[in-house]
């Protein structure tokens, strides 16, 4: 072999076989590779997820447990012992109410309260921004539960307690509601006009994807007072209320332990949490932050200076009534000495003699006392208090009984604007004088102290100068105020109206009217083209067209428009269509305020030839809308398409639609078309067929529309195939309010409910019992709480010690009975004895028990004495799989009896 071949054969590549082995090496050492990428990229986004929402609830339950220390600093600093300030307002297993004063010290502060200082007390330290709750939410609102306490919000401070309630709260958690949650540090306004509304509760978010939040509350000797502690079960908290057990309960607490369980920012896939039955949190991990916290100043309270007056002044002398304002009465007495230092004086009145139903604190020496019931004795005393709030003895018990004697003025000056587009406003001095100087024992008459408001009237000015007997708006409307006024939207633009005006004291008696007044609204933009313009055959030579009636311009702000301008074409052959404006002339103008319109024209029609029509929306400025239409009559339909369901602009939870045909034709089939507000939303069609001869109604059950805006249009159809639609525009929400019924027997529940009784003689009515059944909520309801209460006027002081559904227990106090004439709040489990089933058969009514350890009646000769009670459900619509919804509601039935 010669040197050149055997060069050329060491000089020949790998081999095939060689070659694949290689690459096989190579990529398992990149598949190698990669792997331990991935799993050191998973190590790293794990530990950053579980580091980074660390950090974040760590700073959030820091803030928390600093609120907590402080709890109860200077929150009373006079030591006064009528004040009602606590240093923990509510206890509750998962929520908590805190005061101090927390902005003490701070250089910038805003300092409220000054402003809350008056007469009943001089210092005040903690203003209602530094009354602060924690309590986990949805920040969307969804949560069921509303925190409750009492306490003095007022402004100024006058040692009275008003009811706080914070909705939409979660106060089940965990695994026995519906996490993830936020965490909320609350406080409250300071101005007291907001009290009650939603105005009144501010939220500060602190830190979101919260499993739960829970307090244990102990006593200076370390035992625990909510116990059995259960985050579902809220019977046992302390809560805010302030009956003397809860108060004494509360006052005891000395160490607080806050568990805050959060949850890392992604879920893991690679791990579940098998105690966790929730699908939406149990592949998240959780982690727990909790602390052991004794606020150091916790049980104390300021002392008063000893060298301080503790003498009350002398006995006021009697005061003197003066009825003759509708509910109100007129109350004077002589001043105390001057040497008594009087800050100021207490009026108490109640409706029998030594009661004290109601109290009001005055810096002088008369006051009119209003807000009473007409025509009803009251009894009166007046009390001295001092400015270190010594307070003296009752004066004599006088006694008056409210009446009517006068009649307010008419009202002057009364005014309109010509500027306004699409509305007049009216104005009118505020009335403050009755007619005539009564009752002579005011030293002010003729003063008007009983104004209710006022009652306007309006008609056009083209109809005569005659008063309507109907009044536009009343004292319902109409509040009285220092510049009265009345803004009317439902005008023409451009049209003459006249108005009078009539003051309305608080039993409804009214003052003569003002001098009438003319004015109109003026507007330069057009209105909007009228919707849903349609014509048919209305039988032979007759075209009905109709229309929806406009209520906004061009430019979206409310209008009021009843002229309609309809244009027609000459007769055309059938299957022409017209081209262009010029093919249309006026053929009338329709005068109509209803919110759907409509026209019939009666012309000649021959075989084979039609009219076209359009219509335009006109104002009396002249300003003409773009046309509807053209439009041709098609075919015949007779009646008209309404809506019976949904009736209203707002709906919430599963609801029926149901629509109506009101002709005489054979219709065939609904159309139901759901187009929600959001263009991203999915659009819903749904065709019922008719399914009887005759049928003229058609129900589609349990439209359950996700909250926000819609338009329900609805098109039915005859067996000729002509149709016919209409619309409605109604928003979804998640609050169905009441939708369970309460009865007894077959009677509306009320005046009294019968019971099944227990033990002999006049023993009677331990076991009190209603039926309850759910036709109108259309899915079963699942029941989240139970509050009961009830006045013991029997003084046999029952206790409720159980609470049961065809017969099966879900709440028993287990020997931990509630006070009487206090609130139990129950969590109710998610089985079927906790839940009420959509309306079926009579199958489906459940017997609704109370269960108490004494007797609700008591005999007394021939007298029964009734306790008085009322019952409270919070719930929420199940859905098919009998999981919670978003959607809730509130049932109350109150003013009841137990039965004899």
């Amino acid at each position: 072999m010669s040197t050149t071949m055997q060069q050329r054969r060491r000089e020949h590549g790998l081999s095939l076989v060689e070659v694949l082995v290689a690459i096989t090496i190579l990529a398992v050492a990149v598949a190698i590779a990669l792997t331990v990428y991935e799993m050191s990229r998973r190590s790293f986004k794990k530990g950053e997820n579980l580091t980074e929402q660390q950090q974040a609830v760590r700073i959030a339950f820091d803030r928390l447990a600093a609120d907590l220390r402080l709890a109860g600093y200077n929150y009373n600093p006079d030591g006064s012992k009528t004040r009602p300030d606590e240093q923990i307002e509510a206890a509750y297993d998962t929520a908590i109410v805190l005061r101090a004063d927390y902005d003490a010290g701070t250089p910038d502060a805003i300092t409220p309260e000054e402003t809350m200082k008056g007469t009943d007390f001089l210092t005040v330290s903690t203003g209602n921004d530094e009354i602060v709750a924690y309590v986990l939410a949805k920040p969307d609102g969804s949560s069921p539960d509303t925190l409750t306490f009492e306490a003095d919000v007022s402004n100024p401070r006058n040692g009275n307690l008003e009811t706080v309630n914070v909705p939409n709260v979660a106060l089940r958690q965990g695994n026995l509601a519906n996490p993830p949650y936020t965490l909320y540090r609350i406080t409250f306004n300071n101005d007291p006009s907001t009290i009650g509304t939603s105005a009144f509760v501010n939220r500060t978010p602190l830190i979101d994807n919260v499993y739960s939040l829970s307090f244990r509350y102990f006593d200076n000797g370390g035992a625990q007072l909510n116990t059995p502690f259960d985050l579902a079960d809220l019977s046992d908290d302390i809560g805010g209320g302030d009956a003397v057990a809860a108060l004494n309960e509360r006052k005891s607490i000395r160490r607080i332990v806050p568990e805050l369980v959060g949850l890392t920012r992604d879920p893991d896939p690679e791990w579940i949490d098998t105690a966790d039955t929730h699908a939406a949190t149990r592949r998240f991990r959780k982690f727990t932050l909790s602390n052991d916290i004794t606020p150091r100043n916790i049980g104390m309270v300021g002392q008063q200076d000893l060298a301080s007056d503790y003498t009350p002044p002398t006995q006021p002398g009697a005061p003197t009534l003066v009825p003759g304002h509708c509910g109100g009465l007129l109350i004077s007495w002589p001043a105390n000495p001057v040497d008594d230092q009087v800050a100021y004086y207490r009026i108490n009145y109640g409706t029998s003699p030594g009661s004290a139903e109601g109290q009001r604190s005055v810096a002088g020496t008369s006051a009119f006392l209003s807000g009473l019931t007409d025509a009803t004795q009251y009894y009166v005393t007046i009390q001295a208090a001092d400015l270190s709030g010594n307070l003296s003895i009752k004066s004599s018990e006088v006694s008056a009984t409210t009446s009517n004697t006068n009649t307010p003025d008419a009202p002057q000056n009364v005014a309109v604007s010509t500027d306004l587009d699409g509305a007049i406003s009216v104005t009118w001095d505020p009335v403050t004088t009755n007619t005539a100087a009564v009752p002579a024992g005011d030293p002010a008459a003729p003063l008007l102290r009983d104004l209710a408001g006022y009652r306007l009237y309006r008609k056009e000015a083209s109809a005569g100068n005659a008063i309507p007997s109907t009044p536009l708006a009343d004292e319902s409307v109409v509040k009285p105020k220092e510049d009265p006024s009345y803004y009317d939207t439902q005008v023409v633009n451009c049209r003459d109206y006249r108005y009078w005006v009539r003051a309305v004291d608080a039993c409804g008696v009214a003052s003569d009217a003002s001098s009438p007044i003319t004015g109109n609204s003026t507007a330069s933009v057009a209105p909007l083209a009228p919707e849903q313009l349609q014509a048919f055959l209305a039988g032979v030579d007759r075209v009905k067209i109709e229309w929806k009636a406009v209520r906004e311009d061009v430019d979206g702000k409310s209008v009021f428009i009843d002229s309609y301008r309809v244009y027609r074409t000459p007769l055309l052959p059938d299957g022409l269509t017209p081209t262009g404006d010029a093919a249309f002339t006026l053929l009338t103008t329709v005068q109509s305020g209803a919110d759907r319109v409509e026209y019939v024209d009666n012309s000649t029609l021959p075989v084979g030839y039609v009219y076209w029509y359009k219509v335009t929306a006109v104002d009396d400025c002249g300003n003409e809308s773009e046309a509807a239409g053209p439009v041709k009559p098609e075919c015949a339909f007779d009646g008209d398409v309404v809506f019976v369901s949904p009736n209203t602009a707002q709906v919430a939870g599963p609801v029926d639609v149901v629509v109506r045909a009101t002709g005489s034709d054979n219709y065939t089939k609904c159309t139901l078309e759901f187009v929600p507000g959001d263009p991203n939303a999915p659009a819903r069609t749904e065709e019922i067929l008719s399914t009887v001869a005759g049928q003229t109604q058609w129900t589609y059950h349990w439209w359950d529309g996700q909250t926000g805006p819609y338009v329900i249009r609805a098109t039915v159809e005859n067996e000729t195939g002509c149709s016919k639609v209409e619309q409605i525009n109604v928003t979804a929400g998640n609050d169905v309010g009441c939708c369970l019924d309460a009865f007894v027997q077959g009677q509306p529940i009320g005046a009294l409910i019968e019971t099944q009784c227990v033990g002999a003689g006049n023993a009677k009515c331990a076991l009190l019992e209603h039926q309850m059944e759910n036709r109108k909520c259309l899915t079963q309801v699942g029941i989240d709480r139970v509050v009961v209460s009830w006045i013991d006027v029997t003084g046999n002081d029952p206790k409720l010690s159980g609470l049961s559904f065809d017969g099966s227990t879900i709440w028993n106090a287990n020997g931990a009975a509630s006070p009487a004439s206090t609130t139990l709040s129950q969590g109710a489990s998610r089985d079927p004895n906790a839940s009420v089933p959509a309306y079926f058969t009579n199958a489906d009514i459940v017997d609704v028990r109370y269960a108490f350890t004494q007797n609700m009646t008591r005999k007394q000769g021939t007298t029964y004495f009734q306790n008085l009670f009322q019952v409270t459900y919070q719930f929420t619509l199940l859905d098919a799989a009998g999981l919670d919804t978003s959607i809730h509601g509130t049932c109350s039935f109150t003013n009841l009896q137990s039965g004899k």
